[in-house]
């Protein structure tokens, strides 16, 4: 047997163990909310015990860090090898983009974990999960820059648009719209595309010339935004 077989297994059995403790804790936190499960809870659901859990992620709000991190950091990575639009209605793309993140969330966790998570930035603003969370939000800014930098965009004062300060608006549009989508349960997706058209179709009216509206074309390789 080579050398390094063995704790090649451990690491394995580690990374297998770890995957089944945010599973069983995502399933938890759905059905009975996250401050009702207890970390024992977790550890029975999985048959490994709680300082095992502690071991691993350090608490509870480690676990939720987990969840929300790496369920988006995946989301990240998979949206930016996915084929881009070229020549299509500015609006649309970026409906698109806002209803994609959207759905993206609701994949990585229940509206009830994101409630939980939103109301502990209120609650805990000095807390790590709440930096933590503050800082995704960071990261999600940066990929939608990083989107629609792919794409070539003037506004009607005839100049480029600074796709940072872009990213940053639309994220700020999207964000009300959202929290209405996890916290009303009667909200749907429909409901929620319509919410994101009303608010963002305006803005970007105003904003962008005619031909950027039209039809917004993809950069040509070596440009830059």
């Amino acid at each position: 047997m080579p050398i390094d077989a063995e704790p090649g297994l451990r690491d394995r059995k580690k990374a297998r163990r770890r995957d089944d403790i945010i599973a069983a804790a995502i399933e938890l936190f759905e059905k009975k909310g996250v401050d009702a499960t207890t970390i024992a809870d977790i550890a029975e659901a999985c048959d490994v015990s709680a300082p095992t859990v502690f071991n691993y992620f350090g608490s509870k709000d480690g676990i939720l860090v987990a969840i929300i991190e790496e369920g988006s950091q995946r989301k990240r990575e998979s949206g930016s090898r996915k084929p881009q639009q070229d020549g299509v209605p500015l609006a649309s793309l970026v409906l698109d983009l806002c209803l994609e993140i959207s759905q993206e969330t609701l994949d990585i966790a229940s509206r009830r974990i994101w409630r939980y998570a939103e109301a502990s930035v209120i609650r805990r603003p000095d807390a790590d999960l709440s930096e933590r969370f503050r800082n995704n939000n960071r990261l999600l800014i940066e990929a939608i820059e990083e989107r629609l930098a792919l794409y070539e965009m003037c506004t009607r004062a005839g100049t480029p648009m600074d796709i940072h300060y872009l990213a940053t608006v639309l994220h700020d549009i999207w964000m009300p719209c959202y929290l209405t989508l996890i916290t009303e349960p009667q909200t749907t997706l429909a409901d929620h595309k319509v919410m994101l058209s009303q608010r963002i179709t305006p803005f970007l009216n105003y904003v962008f010339d005619d031909a950027t509206l039209a039809a917004t074309r993809l950069r040509q390789t070596g440009e830059t935004a």
